[in-house]
C-alpha cells in the first residue's frame, strides 16, 4: 500500500510542477486565424507583429470578407535576414530558379538604407542572354508593386524628411513608421554611479560609465548600424571615431539582439545604451512608468528614417501583399502605432511607441497620441551637404577597432585614466586613437549610388592604376601568367574609364558590372594561390582596390577586419606600455 501512495504523490507532484507554471503564465499571444496566408520575414518584435496581424486581419475581412493568416519569420536582425536572403536567392539564381522565390512574400523592418541598398541592390546573378552565353546581371531582391494613387498622395504628400526618402519612386519599398535613435538610460544606476542624465552621444564617453554601458552587434542589428553611422555623420569622422571607441571601451557587451539593450537597462544590469527610439520609449513605459528608465533622442545629433516593408521577388500572394501596404498607410492602420490602448482607433494589447509616417496624423490627431512629438519639425534635421554614410562598413570597422579586441581596448582606455604622469597622460590618447592610414574616412565612405563624379572617377583611376601596377609587377616577378592576363583585362577597363574622367555620362552603362565581373576573376586566382605568403602580398595590392565605382566588394570586409584588428591591437598594446614607463 506504501509502494501505491508513494506512487501516487510522485504523480501528483509531477502534474503540479507542469501545470502551475502554465496556470501562473501570460497565455501565449496569437490574432485570429483565417483563409489566406501572408508570409513575412521580419526583425519587429512580437508586439509589433500581433498588432499588425491582428488589425490587417480584421480590416481585410471586413473590406474583403476575408480573413488573413500572417506566418511570421522572426530569424534574427537585419543583417541577418539580408544574408539570408541574398543566400537563398543566389542559390535559386544558380539553378536558374530565380522567379520561384524563397518562399516568403514580404519583408517589413529594417530601415531605408537595408531597403534602398543592400535588398534593392539585389545579388549577381547568372543571366543567359542570346547564344546561350551566360553573364552576371545584379538583380533586385525586392519587387516593384504599384499602390493606389491616393493612398500614396495621402500618405506621402512629399517624398522626404529632411533628406531622407519615405519611399521608393518605382515601388520597390515604402515606408510605413518612422525611427530615430537614441539612448535608454536607467536613473538609479545612474545616481549610484554619480553620473548625469545623458542628453547627447559624448556624454557616454565619461569613464564613469566603465563596465556600464550596453551595446548591440551591428553585424547583426540594423538599427545600431544607423546609430553608429549617424554619429560619424553628424559628429565629423574625427569627432565620431573618439566618441565611438571611447564609448565601446566603456562598453559591458555587445548584444547580438538590439532589444536586449533597453531590457538590461530596465533591470539595473547597465546604467545607459544606444537603440531605436521605440525600443526605449516601450521599455521606459513598462519599467516603472518612466521613473525608473529614460530615453532622450540627441538633440540635432541623430537622424530620422522609414522603416519601410517591401514584396519580395517570386512572391506568391502579391495581391494580398499590395492590400497589407495599403492598410498599413490608411489612417486606421497608422493609428495602432502610437495610439493608446483605450482609444477606439487604437491598438488592442500593446502600446507600440512607434512613430506614424503620414505627415497629417501629426496634424490632426497629436493630441490623441502617446508620444506628443511630431518628428517632422522635432526631430528631423537635414545632414550637412555633402556628408558621406559609413553604414556599410560599420560592422567591420566597429569589430576591427574595438569588439573583437575588447580586453585590449578596455584595459588602454583604463590605463589611460588611472595614469597620474601629466606628460604620459597628454600623449597617450594620440596613441589609442590613431588610425591605419590618414586617408581612412574617405577610404571608408560609401560613394552615392547614383554614380561617381568626375573629381571621384580620376581618385578612382591614380589609386586602381597604381594597385594594379603593383599586382603585375609581382605577377610577373613570379611567373603567375594567368594573373598578369587577368590584370592586363583591368587595365584595358581602367584606361577605358581614363578616357571619360571629364564626361562620366560617357562612360559605358554596364562598365561597373564588367570591371566587377574582371575583378572577382583575378579575386578567385589569387585565392587559388597555393604559396600563402604571395597571395597575402597579392591581397595587400587588391585590397587597395578595394572601392569600385558604386558599390563595395563584400569579399573586402573579412581582410580588412583581419588587417585593422591587428593594428588596433597593437596600438592598444602600446598605450598600455606607455602607461608602464
Amino acid at each position: 500500500m506504501r509502494g501505491w501512495t508513494g506512487r501516487i504523490v510522485v504523480a501528483v507532484l509531477f502534474v503540479v510542477v507542469l501545470v502551475l507554471p502554465l496556470a501562473w503564465s501570460r497565455p501565449e499571444v496569437s490574432a485570429p486565424r483565417g483563409g489566406r496566408t501572408l508570409i513575412i520575414i521580419s526583425p519587429h518584435n512580437e508586439q509589433i507583429r500581433y498588432e499588425v496581424e491582428r488589425a490587417f486581419s480584421a480590416w481585410h475581412a471586413e473590406k474583403y470578407d476575408e480573413a488573413v493568416d500572417i506566418n511570421w519569420r522572426n530569424l534574427g536582425g537585419t543583417s541577418d535576414i539580408e544574408r539570408i536572403l541574398k543566400s537563398r536567392y543566389t542559390a535559386l539564381a544558380k539553378g536558374g530558379k530565380l522567379e520561384d522565390g524563397v518562399g516568403m512574400d514580404m519583408v517589413f523592418g529594417g530601415g531605408d538604407y537595408f531597403f534602398d541598398v543592400q535588398l534593392k541592390g539585389g545579388i549577381e546573378a547568372p543571366i543567359v542572354g542570346d547564344g546561350g552565353i551566360v553573364e552576371t546581371q545584379r538583380v533586385s531582391l525586392t519587387e516593384p508593386v504599384t499602390i493606389d494613387p491616393a493612398v500614396l498622395a495621402a500618405a506621402y504628400p512629399e517624398p522626404l524628411i529632411a533628406d531622407k526618402m519615405l519611399y521608393e519612386p518605382d515601388g520597390h519599398w515604402y515606408g510605413i513608421v518612422l525611427a530615430s535613435f537614441g539612448i535608454v538610460y536607467n536613473h538609479d544606476v545612474l545616481n549610484a554611479r554619480g553620473l548625469p542624465v545623458p542628453r547627447t552621444w559624448s556624454d557616454l564617453t565619461d569613464f564613469h560609465y566603465e563596465g556600464w554601458m550596453a551595446l548591440a552587434d551591428p553585424s547583426h542589428s540594423g538599427s545600431v548600424r544607423v546609430t553608429y553611422d549617424a554619429i560619424l555623420q553628424r559628429y565629423g569622422w574625427e569627432r565620431g571615431m573618439h566618441t565611438l571607441r571611447r564609448v565601446f571601451a566603456n562598453a559591458r557587451y555587445f548584444a547580438p539582439n538590439a532589444s536586449k539593450v533597453p531590457t538590461d537597462v530596465s533591470y539595473g544590469n547597465a546604467a545607459a545604451g544606444m537603440c531605436i527610439d521605440f525600443y526605449g520609449r516601450y521599455q521606459s513605459q513598462k519599467i516603472g512608468g518612466g521613473k525608473r528608465v529614460g530615453y532622450v533622442a540627441p538633440a540635432g545629433a541623430t537622424v530620422v528614417t522609414a522603416d519601410p516593408i517591401a514584396v519580395l521577388r517570386g512572391a506568391r500572394n502579391k495581391e494580398v501583399a499590395v492590400r497589407l501596404i495599403e492598410f498599413l498607410l490608411s489612417v486606421e492602420g497608422q493609428a495602432i502605432w502610437n495610439f493608446p490602448k483605450d482609444d477606439p482607433m487604437g491598438p488592442a494589447q500593446f502600446e507600440l511607441r512607434r512613430a506614424p509616417i503620414r505627415v497629417d496624423m501629426y496634424e490632426q490627431y497629436l493630441d490623441r497620441m502617446i508620444d506628443q512629438v511630431n518628428p517632422f519639425v522635432d526631430i528631423a534635421k537635414p545632414l550637412a551637404e555633402g556628408t558621406p554614410s559609413y553604414f556599410s562598413v560599420v560592422p567591420t570597422l566597429m569589430h576591427a577597432m574595438c569588439m573583437d579586441i575588447h580586453a585590449d581596448l578596455n584595459a588602454a582606455w583604463v590605463a589611460i585614466e588611472r595614469t597620474d604622469d601629466p606628460v604620459k597622460k597628454a600623449a597617450m590618447p594620440a596613441e589609442f586613437d590613431r588610425l591605419p592610414t590618414t586617408d581612412i574616412a574617405e577610404v571608408w565612405r560609401d560613394v552615392p549610388a547614383d554614380g561617381p563624379s568626375a573629381e571621384r572617377l580620376a581618385k578612382w583611376y591614380d589609386t586602381h592604376r597604381y594597385a594594379l601596377a603593383r599586382m603585375q609587377w609581382a605577377a610577373d616577378t613570379l611567373g603567375e601568367e594567368h594573373i598578369v592576363a587577368a590584370c592586363a583585362g583591368l587595365s584595358d577597363l581602367i584606361e577605358q574609364l581614363r578616357r571619360t574622367i571629364d564626361e562620366p555620362g560617357a562612360l559605358p552603362t554596364d562598365f561597373a558590372d564588367r570591371y566587377r565581373h574582371q575583378h572577382q576573376q583575378v579575386e578567385r586566382m589569387i585565392g587559388a594561390m597555393a604559396d600563402h605568403e604571395r597571395m597575402i602580398d597579392f591581397q595587400t595590392a587588391l585590397l587597395t582596390m578595394r572601392r569600385p565605382l558604386w558599390k563595395k566588394f563584400s569579399w573586402a570586409e573579412d581582410a580588412d577586419r583581419r588587417r585593422w584588428t591587428a593594428f588596433f591591437k597593437d596600438q592598444y598594446r602600446k598605450v598600455i606600455a606607455l602607461s608602464k614607463e
